[in-house]
């Protein structure tokens, strides 16, 4: 197990659980990084480094949303019973890689899954959605699993295909600790939410990359949808939108 070499900032923020969500531990994540300096203290933690620098393919995620996937595996996943992963929407597969580098120490059983195209965006509704079909389809599914090979990565699974014919192959009797969703279109962020719900073990936490971001209203429309259907809260606002799963 890796050693944690900080704690959460505290905002005298009561814990416990209010409207299916823990509102302490959204402040401490989000607060502690674009106010405090949770930041710095992360850089300086020997796994993220490791991780960081043992990945070999590039993210576009910014450094604040790879921290706050960083807490959340090694600050609140080995809390939940299950603690695999699925990232919706892969791309190149630089975050997926580094998630199964930091979950590889903090639970060598844990499976990341990372599911996308390999070929670009699916097609896109233009009512909704500025990004076009085909968009991000420089990517290959091939330099991912060689990656994979060389750095031994036994718990990531890339997987390829649209969402709707993946998802439902993956093994019925997983439970995910973590759902990152990180599509940029209504279709895609719609399925990902609907399908993953249910499978999220209990307190589990459903991610979203790219439902504040300008060019995305149709992953934003989405959200904006699951807090309409289910009557859920979010639990953290920045860096991403963060929820809770089956907390009373």
């Amino acid at each position: 197990m890796a050693e944690m070499t900080f704690d959460l900032p505290d905002l005298g923020v009561a814990s416990g659980v209010r409207s299916a969500r823990v509102p302490r531990d959204g402040y401490a994540r989000g607060w502690g990084l674009q106010f405090g300096d949770l930041s710095a203290k992360i850089e300086g933690e020997a796994l993220y480094k490791s991780a960081l620098a043992s990945m070999g393919i590039h993210s576009w995620i910014i450094p604040a949303k790879r921290m706050n996937l960083y807490l959340l595996m090694t600050r609140f996943l080995p809390k939940l019973k299950e603690r695999h992963i699925v990232e919706f929407g892969a791309f190149k597969g630089g975050n997926a890689l580094f998630m199964a580098l930091v979950m590889r120490e903090i639970d060598a059983t844990a499976k990341v899954f990372a599911l996308d195209t390999f070929t670009g965006m699916p097609e896109a509704d233009k009512s909704i959605d500025a990004h076009n079909t085909g968009d991000f389809s420089d990517t290959s599914l091939a330099n991912l699993q060689q990656r994979v090979a060389e750095l031994g990565l036994t718990n990531l699974i890339p997987v390829k295909g649209l969402f709707q014919d993946t998802f439902p192959t993956l093994a019925p009797d997983i439970s995910f600790g973590l759902a990152h969703i990180d599509a940029d279109i209504y279709s895609s962020v719609k399925y990902a939410q609907d399908a993953v719900w249910p499978r999220m073990t209990n307190g589990g936490y459903v991610v979203y990359h790219d439902a504040e971001v300008s060019s995305c209203i149709g992953a934003t429309q989405a959200v904006e949808e699951l807090i309409m259907e289910r009557r859920v809260h979010s639990e953290q606002i920045w860096p991403h939108f963060v929820f809770r799963v089956g907390l009373a």
